[in-house]
């Protein structure tokens, strides 16, 4: 609640009155309370991938990326970046099965300096809009399956499940939590506090009954 009047706040500072009134719609029907790994699942393969929002797609990765920034998490980005490049390739193998070549045509020229900076296995991909047949060619012909897209589908879900279950949360949601931890620090040290000032009248009354017994 905390962390979600904090953004309510920011809303407000800067003016974004209509982003307030989806956030306060959203609220309401408990939307995003928790990670929730279906609705991103949905976003990508029932929006942005069958809609054609490559920018979207992509922002996703982005944002995920994000997470990983210490030494420790280097096999999760590796496991990242190839989900990624697998959902890439599923969204060529979507265009190209709704019969919108342009659409990967435009993929390439978007995309194309990325891919072949990251993966040089990118580059036999490029030919694919001018293939007849690709679902056809031994290179792509595992891509058309319907295995591999529910492999895919369930490995993304397996990821995001792993990564969101608990163990990590959104660095606004850290400072609701390290808020509430100061707070019942503070409340266990002023009961601390007086639990000692109890402790040392009690000490003075043993000390002053010590006393008139050695007289």
């Amino acid at each position: 609640q905390y962390a979600e009047e904090l953004v309510r706040e920011f809303l407000v500072f800067r003016g974004f009155t209509n982003t307030l009134q989806a956030y306060e719609a959203e609220l309401s029907t408990e939307i995003g309370r928790n990670f929730e790994v279906d609705k991103i699942l949905d976003l990508v393969f029932s929006v942005y991938i069958p809609k054609y929002q490559l920018d979207r797609l992509l922002s996703i990765f982005s944002f995920l990326k994000q997470c990983f920034t210490s030494p420790a998490d280097t096999v999760l980005y590796t496991a990242l970046l190839k989900l990624e490049q697998s959902v890439l390739r599923y969204y060529v193998v979507n265009a190209l099965k709704s019969g919108r070549q342009e659409k990967v045509v435009e993929f390439f020229s978007a995309s194309g300096s990325y891919l072949m900076q990251k993966r040089e296995d990118w580059i036999a991909w490029f030919a694919i809009p001018y293939i007849k047949n690709p679902s056809l060619d031994p290179q792509f012909r595992m891509y058309f399956s319907k295995e591999w897209s529910d492999t895919l589908v369930l490995s993304f879900r397996n990821f995001l499940s792993g990564i969101f279950n608990g163990t990590r949360i959104p660095a606004l949601l850290k400072i609701s939590t390290e808020k509430n931890m100061i707070k019942c620090l503070k409340s266990d040290i002023k009961q601390l506090n007086n639990k000692l000032s109890e402790l040392q009248a009690l000490l003075e009354v043993k000390e002053v009954e010590l006393s008139l017994l050695r007289r």
